[in-house]
């Protein structure tokens, strides 16, 4: 059976995907006729300067607005050098958008140059502007009217702190650990020297009895602890000035005793003080062993006997001599200097122990390459984690990232070949030699089909001459990022440190080996091959190179 009105809705939905597909291709067209075609143009504002003057380089693009643009940076005017780039000027006018970007040049060298073609990239294509031809004019100087001046003091350029931060992260809480620990330990030892003060034994004596008063024992009826405390305040006492074993003798051993001191003459008892005495210990044992409570007020009289015993007896005892007061003295100051020792042992064994604690947390926490690498340094990993420099060499120029700027190095030409070619050299090396980079170019005569060959075997037999001896060599075709095609020599060899005692470390090395016409242009890599961080400096390095085209004036 036929639904007439499900007909009509296949026929509406059927019109409807044709309509949408209609619009969609409408809608494609109209997005790339909308497209702008990209177009560069460049200029300059004057073809003629005088030495260190600047030469306004102004390139105009425009291109459609969704277009992703990349403007050439660094030093790819060469032979001007580019001492200024401006910010992007940019404006939109419907669909299209408008970007002015100007550089400063100069040249300090007078002479004729011409400003080499620059590379626009507009996405995906690549647009070059017109090269100029600019005369450089030298400055005429007059110094007989013209005033001579001082130079100019160096800029200091602003401390970089990133590394100062990360270090104090590490340090602070070890100081913090230390501070605190020396801080407990010296008030311990100064709560030790105030407990351990030397007080004379009478003095002593005394007060023990006051603060057997403040006690509750006889309220307490604690009359034990009591008599304990007493009788050995006054032993102490005996211990120190009469008899050296007072404390661990018996009642009977000490009466007997302080009889015999009384008897030679050595100490003038009052024998009423020594049967006193006696009584009183007797008492006390009776208290301490058979539990015997004293009368009332009995007590209290032992204790001001006790302490009228004490006093008696120091006015018993003979004087000390000058030998006993020197023992005495030098007995105190030993034990002085036992305590400063001891408080000095104590103090490195903790500060010694926390930094043995934090170096085996940074162990666990970062590795132990982490950790030995900031204790002791590591100069490679320093410049593979630093600030790298993007330069160019020579004419037409290597470009090439570096961790320093290479320096000019001498190139000496025998003087029948100075008139035939010439050479120029960069350079820059580690020490240790860990790692080293040089740029070497040698510019011969027109016409002259340069020997790669000889020149590579040359290059190998210099290194011999630098301290490195090649094992292995190798070579194989290789091409920069930037598209140009050269030679690449490389292998395996070794650093000789110490010739004489036979000392060297692995290592390897690159040469890469570019011909144009009659230009040699070469970098030349050596780095330790059992040294991570060199391995990756090296390959950063070769992966940077790039060569810029010599322009024709």
């Amino acid at each position: 059976m036929t639904y007439p009105h499900n007909n009509i809705s296949r026929t509406k939905n059927t019109t409807y995907a044709y309509g949408m597909a209609v619009l969609f291709i409408l809608f494609s067209f109209l997005s790339v006729s909308a497209q702008v075609e990209p177009t560069v143009k460049s200029k300059i504002d004057t073809t003629k300067i005088r030495l260190g003057e600047q030469i306004n380089y102004t390139v105009i693009v425009e291109a459609d607005q969704l277009a992703n643009v990349i403007f050439p940076e660094g030093q790819t005017f060469s032979p001007l050098e580019m001492i200024e780039s401006y910010k992007v000027d940019t404006s939109f006018a419907e669909a299209k958008m408008t970007l002015i970007k100007k550089y400063g040049l100069t040249q300090f060298d007078s002479g004729s140059y011409k400003i080499p073609r620059q590379r626009i990239i507009i996405g995906d294509r690549t647009i070059q502007t017109d090269s100029f031809q600019v005369d450089v004019a030298n400055v005429k100087l007059d110094t007989l009217t013209q005033g001579l001046y001082d130079i100019k003091p160096a800029i200091e350029l602003p401390t970089d702190y990133s590394k100062f931060w990360k270090y104090l992260l590490w340090i602070l809480p070890i100081l913090i650990a230390i501070a605190l620990f020396l801080f407990w330990l010296l008030r311990r030892h100064k709560k030790r020297i105030e407990a351990e003060k030397y007080i004379p034994p009478f003095e002593q004596a005394l007060a023990s009895l006051r603060q057997l008063d403040q006690t509750d024992f006889i309220v307490s009826a604690k009359y034990k602890e009591y008599y304990s405390t007493l009788t050995d305040t006054l032993r102490r006492y005996y211990e120190e000035k009469v008899y050296d074993r007072a404390l661990e003798s018996t009642t009977d051993e000490l009466i007997a005793r302080l009889e015999a001191e009384k008897d030679s003459g050595h100490i003038d008892f009052n024998p009423e003080t020594i049967q006193q005495l006696k009584d009183i210990f007797k008492r006390a044992d009776l208290v301490k062993f058979a539990r015997i409570n004293p009368p009332s007020g009995k007590a209290e009289a032992d204790r001001h006997a006790i302490e009228q015993i004490v006093k008696e007896t120091k006015e018993a005892l003979p004087e000390p001599t000058i030998e006993e007061l020197m023992k005495d003295q030098d007995f105190r100051e030993a034990m002085e200097r036992r305590r400063t020792r001891k408080l000095w042992l104590t103090g490195v064994s903790g500060v010694l122990g926390i930094l043995l604690i934090a170096l085996i947390a940074g162990i666990v926490i970062k590795g132990y390459d982490e950790v030995k690498d900031y204790l002791l340094g590591n100069q490679t990993r320093e410049l593979a984690e630093g600030n790298w420099i993007t330069s160019e060499y020579g004419y037409p120029s290597v470009v090439i990232s570096t961790p320093k700027v290479l320096e000019r190095l001498e190139t000496p030409i025998p003087d029948d070949l100075k008139d035939k070619m010439q050479a120029n050299a960069f350079g820059w090396q580690t020490d240790p030699p860990a790692i080293s980079v040089a740029v070497i170019q040698i510019i011969l005569p027109k016409g002259t089909e340069p020997p790669i060959k000889e020149i590579i075997d040359g290059q190998v037999a210099k290194l011999e001459e630098k301290g490195f001896v090649a094992d292995i060599v190798k070579q194989e075709e290789f091409k920069t990022p930037n598209g140009a095609e050269g030679i690449k020599t490389f292998g395996t060899g070794k650093f000789m440190i110490d010739k004489e005692k036979n000392i060297s470390i692995s290592g390897e090395y690159a040469m890469l080996n570019f011909v144009a016409e009659n230009i040699i242009q070469q970098v030349i890599i050596t780095w330790d091959k059992d040294d991570t961080y060199s391995s990756e400096i090296a390959e950063r390095i070769i992966n940077s190179v790039e060569l810029q085209k010599a322009e024709t004036k």
